[in-house]
């Protein structure tokens, strides 16, 4: 999730939470509204100066910023703009990924994330199109802020969940009336007077939509870059080839982040390109980008953590008679005074354990309310190789949400 992504996510949080205020003996939940301009106005200007900041980082480390779309000419200079050409003993590629478009008859109608974050107005009725991270987050952001969403996907949300958390997660949509329609495309849209007519296939027409939000994929950002003009080879499904090291097909051209399509997170991004520097510059040859066990948080509402294998993923690598699972479900103290029990969102851990190896934890999941906060430390001591008993064995931290980590069963 970018920065701009996670203001939303944070506004959301506030008006999501206001039916909390009457047990806590707050008075102000029905004068509570969205000032949908200022939100955008706010957090645009939050990440100028952000941008700002990086700037100055580019300046203060005498590096030259050419502005500009560069393509290759040939396997070591490329071009700016048609104009001037460059040439260097290494060239690093990092262009990111790009929206997909659709791919249905009326697609130029819809937008995508980038058109999210243009609106100036919250839009009332919004379809979704899309079951991954973008479109699940771009989804419960706009429903929090008190928008009609539909969101539609072709098989179901969030395929890259463990399906134990999968479910708790449409078990938490359902109680919070967020819509969606699984195994469901989308035929064709069509402008009208009133906005947008959309056809979905299990024959459904929505009627009077503001935005269709097309969220099905990021291809890698590779158009443009005259990589035919190169021996630079792409993958099966276009991304860079790289090796361990991120080393392109031509020698001293790498790449990292979405364009090579391994773990398409900002942060993986940031460490491979630190790994590579320190790789090239500061004399450590062997140095290369771990890709194991690498922690990443989905921002829906509630938010979903994950860190190593899904128990079928752990049960196909292990073998099934040697995996274990533990989970916890509890509700977080924040909604502790919610009068209806039947409304209180539960949170859930999951454990995957491998029996194998005095049960070293290959997998932890979780949903629920400040599980994007509780991950970050777990995923240290999962990385260095923690079994479930020294989970157990360590104290609870009372009352607090991630104290379940450690008091999942069995808990001794």
């Amino acid at each position: 999730m970018c920065p701009k992504e996670n203001i939303m996510f944070n506004a959301a949080s506030f008006l999501e939470n206001r039916e909390l205020y009457e047990g806590y003996g707050l008075s102000a939940a029905s004068e509570l509204k969205l000032d949908f301009p200022t939100l955008k106005k706010n957090r645009d200007a939050y990440i100028e100066w952000l941008n700002g900041i990086y700037g100055g980082m580019i300046a203060n480390n005498s590096m030259t910023l050419i502005k500009g779309w560069a393509k290759f000419v040939d396997n070591h200079t490329v071009e700016v703009d048609g104009k001037d050409r460059y040439t260097a003993d290494h060239i690093l590629i990092a262009v990111g990924s790009r929206p997909d478009k659709g791919g249905f008859e009326g697609d130029e109608y819809c937008i995508d994330s980038d058109g999210f974050f243009a609106l100036e107005d919250l839009p009332k009725k919004v379809i979704v199109y899309g079951g991954g991270y973008i479109g699940t987050e771009l989804g419960q952001i706009l429903h929090a802020l008190g928008t009609k969403v539909i969101q539609v996907v072709r098989s179901e949300i969030l395929r890259i969940a463990d399906d134990d958390i999968r479910e708790q997660l449409y078990k938490l949509m359902d109680l919070s009336g967020y819509e969606y329609r699984k195994k469901t495309t989308i035929v064709k849209v069509e402008k009208t007077d009133s906005g947008l007519r959309v056809h979905l296939s299990d024959g459904t027409i929505e009627e009077d939509v503001d935005e269709c939000i097309v969220a099905t994929g990021r291809p890698a950002n590779v158009e443009g870059l005259g990589l035919e003009n190169t021996d630079i080879e792409l993958t099966k499904k276009g991304h860079i080839k790289v090796d361990e090291f991120n080393v392109t097909t031509v020698p001293n051209v790498y790449a990292v982040g979405d364009v090579t399509g391994a773990a398409e997170l900002t942060p993986v991004a940031i460490k491979t390109g630190r790994t590579l520097v320190e790789r090239l510059f500061n004399n450590r040859p062997d140095l290369r980008m771990d890709h194991d066990l690498i922690p990443t948080v989905i921002f829906s509402h509630p938010p979903i953590g994950m860190i190593g294998l899904t128990e079928s993923q752990a049960k196909e690598k292990y073998g099934e008679e040697n995996i274990a699972t533990y989970k916890s479900t509890y509700v977080n103290m924040f909604y502790s005074l919610i009068q209806d029990r039947e409304k209180k969102p539960k949170n859930m851990i999951k454990y995957i354990v491998n029996k194998q190896e005095d049960e070293k934890i290959v997998g932890l999941h979780l949903i629920g309310k400040d599980c994007d906060e509780m991950l970050q430390g777990a995923a240290i001591a999962i990385k260095m190789g923690a079994t479930k008993k020294d989970f157990d064995r360590t104290v609870a931290i009372h009352p607090t949400g991630s104290e379940e980590l450690v008091l999942a069963d069995p808990y001794v």
